[in-house]
């Protein structure tokens, strides 16, 4: 337990470190960067967003997940590689009303899902983080698709679909 909480609280610092929960998140939030700041290039379904006055380059892929109904923003992904860590960690923002007791889970074509807890709400929304270890990190760069799975306010189970073209692209982009 202690070990998990040390790892959540690592993986949130270096989000923050990293400009994650100010660049990465849809909504305005008062430490995000003016959009000046920061150089976007895209990689297929994937953006690599890089803070111009960070030295050395502060540097994250992410993709916003909409609602096939709706057109809305329903998710944010966020790919990075905190100094923290000696991995890539992924993040998950979510709404606000997402059921946190089940977290999410996370799947790569189909292949057994990886159960994520929710480590934090704030006002963007509720995040999960997850260390990306090599093999997980193999099977998004060579899949198609992974699937996030969660529990929507009314107790409905929720699956998102994330693009993985582009994803080798712009994670090597962002590991140099």
């Amino acid at each position: 337990m202690v070990n998990a909480i040390r790892r959540a609280a690592v993986l949130l610092a270096a989000a923050s470190l990293l400009g994650i929960a100010g660049v990465a998140v849809a909504q305005q939030a008062p430490a995000q960067p003016d959009k000046e700041d920061v150089d976007v290039t895209s990689y297929q379904d994937w953006e690599v967003r890089c803070l111009k006055s960070s030295n050395p380059q502060q540097c994250e892929m992410t993709q916003l997940i909409k609602s096939a109904d709706s057109g809305s923003p329903v998710m944010r992904v966020v790919l990075g590689y905190p100094k923290q860590i000696d991995t890539a960690a992924m993040i998950f923002i979510l709404p606000l009303g997402t059921q946190l007791v089940p977290g999410l889970s996370l799947s790569v074509d189909g292949g057994q899902a990886q159960r994520i807890p929710f480590q934090a709400c704030l006002p963007n929304g509720c995040r999960a983080d997850l260390p990306v270890k090599p093999a997980l990190m193999n099977k998004l760069k060579h899949g198609g698709k992974a699937t996030v799975t969660i529990v929507g306010p009314r107790g409905k189970k929720m699956n998102l679909d994330i693009s993985l073209m582009g994803f080798t692209a712009a994670n090597k982009a962002i590991a140099e």
